[in-house]
């Protein structure tokens, strides 16, 4: 089971991932943490395998956050139990596949005790939701958030006169992550007069404006902030918009750049600079697709004694020009013209024909080496 655990994470999150429809306003961060319980709750299962009911009753942290953290998202306990038994049912799946030579009266006890500790995981995330809840409706801060999030997702009976806010200035949407977010973000509206609008989502992500009357180029507010934020931070921005649809734009677009952060960590990391890749992320279809059959067909090529993806990524690096790439790699341009024949023929096409294809695809397999 545990050599099993990458093929049993990837077919529980597919699985939980189905119970609801696709949702383009789902949290990137929310999603990481998704992905965080699954890995925690297989592990945990796993143990409990191994240990019985002899191990200790604690959840892993990981479950318990992410409880809480769809609370404040406003998924609701039952979507979050659903999603639990189902990860339950496609655990039990690899168990009997993995038990044909166990006699059947250990098999179910071993199932028999993983119902009983399953039970106890789903009771824990049971509590910590409705507890989040709970917290949420007392705190004043917590509902103000609420709000925020409500309306810029546009599923909440809020309008813009509800705030104490000028829509109609020029926005900077921006995603601070890191230790004390709240409180830099803040600092930092502070110090160069933005007016700030922002919503703490958990206790290291903010979701916040930068709004003045003027217009100011997101690349010039981007600077800024990493030339001044402390080093512990990082943050996702959008483009500079105008108006309460360009609040809401300015967000998504600092949310389609968070997607990327998340994978590869920058101070800075700007939503138009990885609008192409963040909407591939999403579609783990179509990211399956580019690198099977872009990037495995070459990463199994033995012709070379070099990696043909390294000299693709050079040969990209200066827009096609192969005396360029030569020098890069050290070799001659017959050499890289050589390889290039190579990996043409080896896909089937031109590389004019499938340029875009292949510059995403290395850009895919750059992102989840980062991870």
């Amino acid at each position: 089971m545990r050599a099993r655990l990458p093929e049993i994470e990837k077919a529980i999150l597919v699985r939980v991932r189905s119970l609801t429809e696709p949702d383009e306003d789902e949290d990137p961060a929310y999603l990481v943490g998704m992905r965080g319980a699954v890995s925690a709750a297989v592990a945990y299962g796993i143990e409990g395998i191994e240990k019985g009911l002899e191990r200790p009753a604690e959840a892993p942290p990981a479950t318990v956050s992410q409880a809480r953290r769809a609370a404040r998202e406003g998924i609701s306990l039952e979507i979050v139990l659903r999603r639990y038994t189902a990860g339950c049912k496609v655990l039990e799946d690899f168990v009997l596949a993995e038990s044909t030579d166990v006699p059947g009266a250990v098999l179910r006890e071993v199932i028999a005790d993983q119902g009983l500790e399953i039970d106890r995981l789903m009771a824990k995330v049971a509590a910590e939701h409705e507890d989040e809840l709970s917290w949420t409706a007392r705190s004043s801060t917590q509902r103000e958030a609420a709000r925020i999030v409500g309306f810029v997702q546009g599923d909440m009976p809020v309008a813009p006169l509800d705030f104490d806010f000028d829509f109609d200035l020029w926005h900077v949407g921006a995603i601070f992550r890191g230790r004390d977010a709240e409180r830099a973000t803040r600092w930092l509206a502070d110090r160069f007069g933005y007016r700030l609008l922002c919503a703490a989502r958990d206790e290291e992500t903010v979701w916040a404006w930068l709004s003045s009357p003027r217009q100011t180029a997101a690349e010039d507010v981007g600077r800024l902030l990493v030339e001044n934020m402390p080093d512990e931070l990082t943050v996702a921005i959008g483009e500079s918009r105008s108006g309460v649809e360009g609040w809401r734009l300015t967000h998504r677009e600092a949310r389609m750049a968070l997607q990327v952060m998340l994978c590869r960590p920058r101070r800075l990391t700007r939503g138009q600079d990885v609008v192409l890749l963040a909407g591939i992320l999403t579609n783990e279809t179509l990211v399956r697709s580019l690198l099977d059959n872009y990037l495995a067909p070459l990463e199994g090529n033995r012709s070379f004694n070099v990696s043909l993806l390294d000299t693709l990524r050079a040969y990209f690096a200066v827009g096609g020009n192969a005396a360029a790439a030569a020098a890069t790699l050290g070799v001659t341009r017959h050499t890289v013209q050589r390889r290039i024949r190579a990996i043409e023929q080896i896909l089937g096409r031109p590389i004019h024909a499938c340029y875009s294809e292949l510059v995403v695809a290395l850009q895919l397999v750059d992102l989840i080496d980062d991870k």
